[in-house]
């Protein structure tokens, strides 16, 4: 059978209910006619081993039941069918690109003709269709007398090449039966390689549980690994293009690769490896040097959005910003090395939330002109998840009837999704969010169902299997499921009295002597709320603009300055208060010098800032105006008269800022108005109604 009727027979067998033929026309792209016919063929090859077929329920889809023995003979025959059957020209370009790049023999055209059994004129074929492939990474295929076929071109273009054509397959792989073009990548990349890899990682990496981060992190290893282990060499030109700060945990993970498959890279080697790796977020808590940015850049993301679609994102904005806003700091570093994650969900994202896929898509637009490199479809695909968890968020009731546990293997963030429209949709509330590989957790949370994006080896309470995107058709099992389990439905939990609470809270205000809420009293306060078991969401608690910009720490000027004494000259009042010690306008002025004038963030105005580590004590933030332009270049976009400095001592304290100076960025007239102030009365008059007004 064709790879397309395996993947429909896969397809109908998880489904604990009829699967509707419009599913399967927009899951495989294809029409009504065409699954008619490859139901037929699978039917056709099911009556071949005596097993039952698929039977087609009117009004209802298409069902299949096998038992365990049945679901054994198929499997087995299917493999043994695998072995004879003709490759199609999909399945031989990847085994001759995968033999040019990892094979150990020698690769001679003649001895592939025999070996898939295709004429001279076909094999002709293939190979101007590889060379075409490859001509996009800039890479060729030289022939040789005596060593045959090679690749010729630049080993990282031959990685990254390597890369995108593995990575769509990877994330298919696992699937109740394989399909041919896992069993031909299992032929260069041996299981037990992929094994061993995925114990070092699980030894010296441990903290991710996101499987999309970890597949892919895996697999570039293996490919490096592979090539390595060949003599291939790297020039100093392959390094990726942006230095990263090492981590500790991918230096202890690639010693352990390296002791155990026995390679002793170059340093250039682990130069480039460490950078590519970091690239896929391990640690969430790594920031790059342009980190004020990046979360500008995933506020405007943010406002965009909700522009576009009307729904009110910022009801439920904190979480959605840091959700988008670590994806975003990889997800640059990847496209930088022409590295984009593959999500196996897309199709399905597209249709379940088509018009938020659409906004996105459309501020990527933006984001491809200054990275100069297009973004894939998958990318923006999760980049749309974290916005539908938040709807989802904002469009659930508070009652819950059921308590569940999500399996789910497609990611962090698709995993929350699933477990968002779980509580929207059906009134679920779900306890934890597990991968496949934590399922002995289960027994040991109070939960009574298990939802599952992947079929698990689980009998204690009852599981369904279903697509992490919820359609019509999910919706429909789901329903099903619930209803054969109502004994697990628990009586919703009535709403608590906290009239003692609000008395306490009263009693601390009428007791304190201060006219406003100091540090003492917010912390007398924040007691009552743990000592009463109540969960306070300090991201939501953040102080506004005018809340943290001091009279003393407004500058204006008419004297002249460098772009060093500038950023000095702005720093000196948070300085002076002990906000940052003295190494923190050192710090900006060197990333400044290392990477350009990267904190100018609009038209005449630059937002001076470092690292949390380099020299935040507190928040903070100061303003400097210069009646003379500060030239941080000689081009007329690089010269700037209004700089703040912020002082940002963790990842989320300072949003509430970030969102005033991204409505500043975007009401130019305010900006020219500060150019113009010259008191501090002016200046807070524009600047603390700016968001009011645009």
């Amino acid at each position: 059978m064709k790879e397309r009727s395996v993947s429909i027979l896969n397809r109908i067998l998880v489904s604990t209910l009829p699967v509707r033929t419009d599913s399967l026309q927009k899951e495989f792209k294809v029409s009504s006619r065409t699954i008619r016919n490859d139901i037929l063929t699978i039917n056709d090859f099911l009556a071949s081993i005596h097993l039952p077929v698929i039977q087609s329920i009117r009004s209802q889809g298409f069902f299949l039941s096998l038992s365990d023995e049945e679901g054994q003979i198929l499997k087995s025959e299917l493999s043994n069918e695998d072995k004879t059957d003709y490759l199609e020209r999909k399945e031989r370009l990847l085994d001759l690109i995968l033999d040019l790049a990892l094979g150990d023999d020698k690769i001679f055209l003649h001895r592939k003709e025999t070996f898939y059994g295709v004429s001279k004129s076909t094999i002709d074929e293939d190979m101007r269709q590889i060379r075409q492939e490859l001509a996009f990474y800039h890479l060729d295929i030289i022939s040789h007398p005596k060593a045959g076929l090679l690749l010729e071109g630049s080993e990282a273009a031959v990685r990254i090449m390597l890369y995108s054509l593995l990575s769509p397959e990877m994330t298919k792989m696992g699937t109740a039966f394989s399909s041919h073009k896992s069993r031909i990548i299992s032929r260069y990349i041996l299981g037990e390689i992929i094994l061993k890899v995925n114990e070092i990682f699980d030894r010296t990496i441990l903290t991710v549980d996101d499987d999309i981060h970890r597949t892919h992190f895996i697999l570039f290893t293996c490919i490096w690994l592979l090539r390595v282990k060949r003599g291939t060499k790297l020039a100093q030109d392959d390094l990726p293009k942006e230095a990263v700060a090492k981590t500790a945990a991918i230096n202890n993970y690639l010693e352990a690769v390296c002791q155990e498959f026995q390679i002793e890279p170059s340093a250039l080697e682990m130069q480039y490896i460490h950078s590519i790796l970091q690239s896929f977020n391990i640690k969430k808590n790594d920031s790059p040097i342009n980190w004020i940015q990046l979360q500008i850049l995933t506020i405007q993301l943010i406002n965009f959005v909700e522009q576009e679609t009307k729904i009110p994102f910022n009801r439920k904005d904190s979480v959605l910003q840091q959700g988008l806003y670590h994806h975003i700091v990889s997800m640059i570093a990847r496209v930088k090395n022409n590295i984009q994650l593959t999500n196996p969900l897309t199709e399905r994202i597209k249709q379940s939330y088509g018009s938020i896929y659409k906004a996105v898509a459309k501020f990527a637009c933006q984001l491809e002109k200054m990275l100069g490199r297009k973004i894939i479809d998958d990318e923006i695909a999760f980049l749309t998840i974290y916005f539908s968890t938040t709807l989802s968020e904002i469009n659930q009731g508070n009652k819950y009837w059921y308590r569940a546990v999500v399996v789910c293997n497609h990611g962090t963030a698709t995993g929350k999704l699933l477990a968002e429209n779980l509580k929207e949709f059906f009134n679920i509330e779900v306890f934890a969010i597990l991968n496949s590989r934590e399922i002995s957790i289960i027994d040991k949370l109070d939960v009574d169902l298990v939802f599952s994006t992947v079929n698990i080896d689980y009998q204690n309470k009852p599981v369904l299997v279903l697509d992490s995107i919820i359609q019509e058709d999910t919706k429909m099992r789901i329903n099903h499921f619930l209803k054969a389990n109502q004994q697990a439905r628990r009586v919703t939990q009535k709403k608590e009295d906290y009239t003692k609470v609000f008395l306490e809270i009263l009693q601390l205000l009428e007791n304190s002597s201060k006219a406003e809420v100091d540090k003492d009293l917010y912390a007398a306060i924040e007691a009552v709320f743990t000592k009463n078991c109540l969960r306070i969401n300090k991201r939501e608690v953040q102080p506004m603009i005018e809340d943290i910009l001091k009279d003393e720490h407004i500058l204006i000027t008419d004297k002249n300055y460098s772009w060093r004494d500038a950023i000095k000259f702005v720093s000196a009042p948070l300085y002076k208060e002990g906000i940052v010690n003295k190494h923190y306008s050192e710090a900006m002025i060197e990333s400044v010098e290392k990477y350009g004038p990267y904190i100018i963030i609009g038209p005449h105005l630059a937002l001076a800032h470092a690292r949390p580590e380099d020299g935040a004590k507190q928040l903070g933030l100061s303003l400097a105006i210069f009646e003379k332009p500060v030239a941080f270049g000689k081009e007329a976009d690089k010269q700037v008269q209004v700089i703040f400095c912020l002082s940002a001592v963790d990842a989320f304290s300072h949003l509430n800022i970030m969102k005033s100076l991204v409505n500043l960025i975007r009401a130019t007239n305010k900006v020219e108005q500060l150019c113009q102030a010259r008191d501090v009365q002016s200046v807070k008059t524009i600047l603390f109604h700016s968001k009011e007004e645009s």
